[in-house]
């Protein structure tokens, strides 16, 4: 098949990611794939050569819209499939000026008319089925879920010597129970409550470090508030600001517990990433996460917006290195046998044969 990948966003996000590992594995199963993207997006310059791009800054310009369905016209494409929200519109707008079939994955779960407007939806997670069948009324027909994935060949190969690095360049003395929270830190990320905890998880583990990976903006109301909780809390020295780093593998792999504390999570694509890396995790029982995190088995979920349930399963998970090893030996199996990605590309690929032979029936 002749694959359009419509991807809308500039910066690297859950979305972006699965966008990339997807095309990749369609490619390596026989498909002919473009990416259709801004210019300065994240994706242009960080997805397989074998791949074509296709710049477009997605506007609903009569001009822009004539242009991208020449295109798909021209090069005889056999589905369109869109991630995140310009993407999905201009999809839609694709589907009626071409008669393409149009698949959408839903990566998040918000009230948006185009849902309905597609030939398939992907559902992300059973939470995000479940939303886009109560509130965007897409019918159980014109929907499944398919778990999206990682790349999970990288938590293969993280070697001692990658470990000692990373613990190196965080100046570690070696005696700290390091805890991880990897992602862009905004509100619905949750790490207000995990500052609000820490207080309390550091008099009980005083060589406690908390490690943050991902975008952050030191003037956003939202970062100056947790520092000022840091501040507050006399606990600077125990948090270290990292920002972006491109080898989270290695740091997930150093680290002793994840903790993901988001207050909304489609999924929850880092606590796949924790558990293939062998890292027990705590999540907040919201969304996709109790997919993934299985209280007693991989991990512990407590309540979202939870402080006090936030410490105590920080300080549990601390009382017992054994434990944490069992769990996150758990966790690497259930990642590699349930989120396979070739496994999850196949189900991908059987949604596009279906709506391509639906819509060359009709």
């Amino acid at each position: 098949m002749k694959i359009l990948q419509v991807i809308s966003g500039k910066t690297v996000n859950g979305a972006m990611t699965y966008c990339k590992f997807v095309s990749e594995q369609l490619i390596a199963l026989g498909h002919e794939v473009t990416i259709l993207g801004r210019s300065d997006g994240w994706i242009k310059d960080n997805v397989d050569p074998r791949i074509h791009f296709l710049a477009s800054e997605l506007s609903r310009s009569p001009s822009e819209i004539n242009r991208v369905a020449r295109w798909i016209k021209d090069n005889q494409i056999d589905v369109v499939h869109t991630h995140m929200s310009r993407g999905h519109a201009f999809g839609v707008i694709l589907r009626l000026m071409t008669g393409v079939p149009v698949v959408a994955t839903a990566h998040n779960r918000s009230f948006q008319l185009h849902w309905r407007m597609n030939d398939y939806v992907i559902a992300n997670s059973q939470a995000t089925y479940d939303y886009h069948r109560r509130v965007n009324r897409v019918a159980n027909r014109q929907m499944e879920k398919v778990h999206c994935f990682t790349d999970l060949e990288r938590f293969k190969h993280v070697k001692p010597l990658d470990i000692t690095i990373v613990k190196r360049q965080m100046r570690l003395k070696g005696d700290e129970f390091l805890v991880g929270v990897v992602g862009e830190v905004v509100a619905r990320k949750g790490h207000l409550y995990l500052f609000e905890a820490l207080s309390r998880v550091v008099r009980e583990l005083p060589n406690l470090k908390l490690v943050l990976l991902g975008r952050f903006n030191r003037n956003e109301a939202y970062v100056k508030k947790l520092r000022a909780i840091q501040l507050r809390d006399k606990i600077f020295c125990h948090v270290k600001w990292l920002g972006l780093r491109w080898n989270i593998q290695d740091f997930m792999a150093a680290f002793d517990l994840t903790v993901v504390p988001s207050v909304e999570e489609p999924l929850g694509l880092v606590a796949l990433e924790s558990m293939a890396a062998g890292t027990p995790v705590v999540a907040s029982r919201t969304g996709g996460l109790p997919e993934i995190v299985r209280p007693g088995e991989n991990g512990l979920l407590v309540p979202p917006k939870d402080p006090i349930a936030l410490a105590d399963a920080i300080i549990k998970m601390a009382a017992s290195e054994s434990e944490r090893q069992r769990l996150g030996d758990n966790g690497r199996r259930m990642v590699q046998a349930e989120f396979d990605p070739k496994l999850l590309t196949r189900q991908v690929e059987n949604v596009f044969q279906r709506v391509v032979a639906n819509r060359r029936a009709a």
